[in-house]
């Protein structure tokens, strides 16, 4: 009887103690998906306009994003400020737009990085519906922008981590990969390990909890996401198409980087680069398991554990 009563006794000091831990979980979850309702039903306003890079809306969630940063305890990245300026072309110094690059030093791999990013521009208005002229990007790509910053939020909670991470709000993607091609031309490649970009993540195409790798044969990012994927709740499904090279992973791929871009959808969902690619349409609650889930996914990168092999460099 002692014995049994003994048993009774840990089991119930185990109940209290997961207790708290369990509440706490699940109020982390509401807190961020909480978030991921704030922030996808401001970069989704029609009066944003569709976020259309050089526009003063497109301006606005600039120094916006800046601020989240700042907010969630990042540091400027090789500058005093969080915004990058470039310009529109190379030999136009008049339209000038920005990226907004964080990052969180490292411990004792500081110097290796680990580049997470999504872009935030969209489409112009365009004249598609006689009703609805305006894009307003809810899957592409406020939903990786929105899925980026709760990781920025999460990953700073649980810092300093072995690897640097830099976090990029990329502008200037849907004109032609311009903001992420011109941030890839002033970092040294050698010390990105691996770039993780995000998109399409509020509309779950392929089910529920699911993404799919770019590139998945270029590198073995997708092997060491896979062998996680399941305590990480994820399922990574096999690439369909070739997107590889239409994403801001690319201009680091290209410098022998394994960077790779992780999606919850494709270009062959309905209401890609349409109007009707709108707020109600997103799953918001799976965003916030997919957030949760790519944390997961990521470990072993950020603490120094995994490291991908290089992709051979085209430059």
């Amino acid at each position: 009887m002692k014995s049994f009563d003994n048993k009774i006794l840990i089991a119930v000091i185990f109940f209290l103690l997961a207790a708290p831990v369990a509440a706490q979980s699940t109020k982390d979850n509401s807190v961020v998906l909480e978030d991921i309702r704030n922030w996808m039903s401001y970069l989704t306003a029609d009066r944003l306009k569709g976020r259309v890079e050089g526009s003063a809306e497109n301006r606005e969630v600039t120094d916006s994003i800046a601020s989240w940063f700042r907010k969630f305890g990042l540091q400027p990245f090789a500058s005093e400020q969080f915004l990058h300026t470039f310009y529109r072309h190379p030999d136009d110094s008049i339209i000038s737009t920005s990226n907004v690059i964080g990052w969180l030093p490292g411990k004792e791999k500081a110097d290796e990085y680990i580049l997470i990013s999504a872009h935030f521009d969209h489409v112009q208005i365009g004249f598609y519906n006689k009703k609805d002229k305006i894009y307003n990007g809810a899957n592409d790509n406020a939903s990786g922008t929105s899925v980026l910053l709760a990781l920025v939020r999460q990953l700073t909670l649980a810092a300093p981590h072995q690897r640097s991470i830099i976090f990029c709000a990329f502008n200037a993607e849907e004109a032609g990969l311009i903001g992420s091609t011109d941030f890839s031309e002033k970092i040294d490649p050698a010390k990105i390990i691996a770039g993780i970009n995000l998109e399409m993540m509020g509309y779950p195409q392929f089910g529920k909890n699911t993404l799919m790798l770019t590139g998945m044969h270029k590198s073995d990012l997708y092997r060491l996401f896979k062998s996680r994927s399941a305590e990480a709740g994820i399922r990574i499904r096999r690439e369909r198409g070739d997107l590889f090279e239409r994403s801001d992973n690319y201009p680091f791929a290209k410098k022998g980087v394994p960077a790779h871009t992780l999606m919850a959808s494709d270009d062959r969902e309905p209401c890609y680069h349409s109007p009707c690619d709108e707020l109600k349409r997103m799953n918001l609650p799976n965003m916030a398991a997919l957030a949760a889930g790519i944390q997961y996914l990521i470990e072993g990168l950020l603490d120094g554990t995994a490291t991908p092999g290089r992709l051979q460099s085209s430059d």
